[in-house]
Protein backbone atom coordinates (compact mmCIF):
# COMPACT_ATOMS: atom_id res chain seq x y z
CA UNK A 1 0.00 0.00 0.00
CA UNK A 2 2.71 2.49 0.95
CA UNK A 3 4.66 1.66 -2.20
CA UNK A 4 1.72 2.66 -4.38
CA UNK A 5 1.08 5.79 -2.34
CA UNK A 6 4.74 6.70 -2.70
CA UNK A 7 4.52 6.30 -6.46
CA UNK A 8 1.25 8.22 -6.72
CA UNK A 9 2.79 11.20 -4.93
CA UNK A 10 6.37 11.29 -6.22
CA UNK A 11 6.01 10.38 -9.90
CA UNK A 12 3.93 13.50 -10.71
CA UNK A 13 6.32 15.66 -8.68
CA UNK A 14 9.31 14.32 -10.62
CA UNK A 15 7.54 14.76 -13.96
CA UNK A 16 6.69 18.37 -13.05
CA UNK A 17 10.31 19.03 -12.03
CA UNK A 18 11.65 17.67 -15.31
CA UNK A 19 9.11 19.70 -17.30
CA UNK A 20 10.09 22.82 -15.34
CA UNK A 21 13.78 22.25 -16.05
CA UNK A 22 13.18 21.74 -19.77
CA UNK A 23 10.92 24.81 -20.01
CA UNK A 24 13.38 27.12 -18.20
CA UNK A 25 16.51 26.81 -20.29
CA UNK A 26 17.06 30.57 -20.61
CA UNK A 27 20.28 31.90 -19.15
CA UNK A 28 19.89 33.83 -15.93
CA UNK A 29 22.49 35.85 -14.03
CA UNK A 30 21.69 36.21 -10.36
CA UNK A 31 22.53 39.58 -8.84
CA UNK A 32 23.31 39.92 -5.16
CA UNK A 33 23.56 43.75 -5.23
CA UNK A 34 20.21 45.38 -4.34
CA UNK A 35 21.45 48.94 -4.99
CA UNK A 36 22.82 48.78 -8.55
CA UNK A 37 20.77 46.65 -10.94
CA UNK A 38 22.62 47.66 -14.13
CA UNK A 39 26.17 46.88 -12.98
CA UNK A 40 25.93 44.79 -9.80
CA UNK A 41 28.98 44.51 -7.59
CA UNK A 42 28.26 40.83 -6.92
CA UNK A 43 26.72 38.77 -9.71
CA UNK A 44 26.88 35.19 -10.87
CA UNK A 45 27.63 33.98 -14.38
CA UNK A 46 24.64 33.49 -16.65
CA UNK A 47 23.49 29.89 -16.35
CA UNK A 48 20.11 28.18 -16.89
CA UNK A 49 17.45 28.86 -14.25
CA UNK A 50 17.06 25.16 -13.49
CA UNK A 51 20.78 25.01 -12.60
CA UNK A 52 20.40 27.77 -10.01
CA UNK A 53 17.30 26.12 -8.57
CA UNK A 54 19.12 22.79 -8.27
CA UNK A 55 22.11 24.52 -6.63
CA UNK A 56 19.78 26.14 -4.08
CA UNK A 57 17.96 22.85 -3.50
CA UNK A 58 21.19 20.96 -2.80
CA UNK A 59 22.58 23.83 -0.72
CA UNK A 60 19.41 23.76 1.40
CA UNK A 61 19.60 19.99 1.67
CA UNK A 62 23.24 20.17 2.76
CA UNK A 63 22.62 22.94 5.30
CA UNK A 64 19.64 21.03 6.70
CA UNK A 65 21.71 17.86 7.04
CA UNK A 66 24.49 19.84 8.74
CA UNK A 67 21.98 21.37 11.15
CA UNK A 68 20.53 17.96 12.02
CA UNK A 69 24.00 16.52 12.53
CA UNK A 70 24.99 19.39 14.81
CA UNK A 71 21.75 19.12 16.79
CA UNK A 72 22.45 15.43 17.49
CA UNK A 73 25.98 16.02 18.83
CA UNK A 74 24.85 15.88 22.48
CA UNK A 75 22.99 12.60 21.99
CA UNK A 76 25.96 11.05 20.17
CA UNK A 77 28.28 12.13 23.00
CA UNK A 78 25.90 10.61 25.57
CA UNK A 79 25.77 7.38 23.55
CA UNK A 80 29.59 7.24 23.48
CA UNK A 81 29.72 7.75 27.26
CA UNK A 82 27.10 5.03 27.77
CA UNK A 83 29.03 2.66 25.52
CA UNK A 84 32.23 3.27 27.50
CA UNK A 85 30.41 2.74 30.81
CA UNK A 86 28.89 -0.49 29.50
CA UNK A 87 32.29 -1.81 28.42
CA UNK A 88 33.77 -0.93 31.83
CA UNK A 89 30.88 -2.70 33.60
CA UNK A 90 31.31 -5.77 31.39
CA UNK A 91 35.03 -5.89 32.21
CA UNK A 92 34.26 -5.52 35.92
CA UNK A 93 31.67 -8.31 35.71
CA UNK A 94 34.14 -10.59 33.91
CA UNK A 95 36.80 -9.91 36.57
CA UNK A 96 34.34 -10.58 39.42
CA UNK A 97 33.20 -13.81 37.74
CA UNK A 98 36.81 -14.94 37.33
CA UNK A 99 37.52 -14.18 41.03
CA UNK A 100 34.41 -16.13 42.09
CA UNK A 101 35.40 -19.14 39.98
CA UNK A 102 38.94 -19.02 41.40
CA UNK A 103 37.56 -18.90 44.94
CA UNK A 104 35.28 -21.88 44.26
CA UNK A 105 38.20 -23.84 42.81
CA UNK A 106 40.40 -23.00 45.80
CA UNK A 107 37.66 -24.12 48.18
CA UNK A 108 37.22 -27.38 46.26
CA UNK A 109 41.00 -28.00 46.30
CA UNK A 110 41.08 -27.64 50.11
CA UNK A 111 38.61 -30.45 50.43
CA UNK A 112 35.49 -28.49 51.18
CA UNK A 113 32.32 -29.43 49.37
CA UNK A 114 31.58 -27.32 46.33
CA UNK A 115 28.51 -25.21 46.74
CA UNK A 116 25.48 -26.90 45.25
CA UNK A 117 23.28 -24.18 43.82
CA UNK A 118 20.76 -26.61 42.31
CA UNK A 119 19.59 -28.13 45.61
CA UNK A 120 17.96 -26.02 48.31
CA UNK A 121 19.19 -26.59 51.88
CA UNK A 122 17.45 -29.50 53.62
CA UNK A 123 15.52 -28.74 56.75
CA UNK A 124 15.17 -31.33 59.49
CA UNK A 125 11.88 -31.79 61.25
CA UNK A 126 11.92 -31.39 65.00
CA UNK A 127 9.20 -32.20 67.47
CA UNK A 128 8.34 -30.30 70.58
Amino acid sequence: MTKWLYRIVWIPVLVAAVLFMVANRALVAISLDPFNAEAPAVATPALPLWFWLMVMLFAGLGLGALGMWLSGAERRAQARDNRRALKAAQKELAAATARALAAEKALADKGGPPPDDDQPPKLEATSL
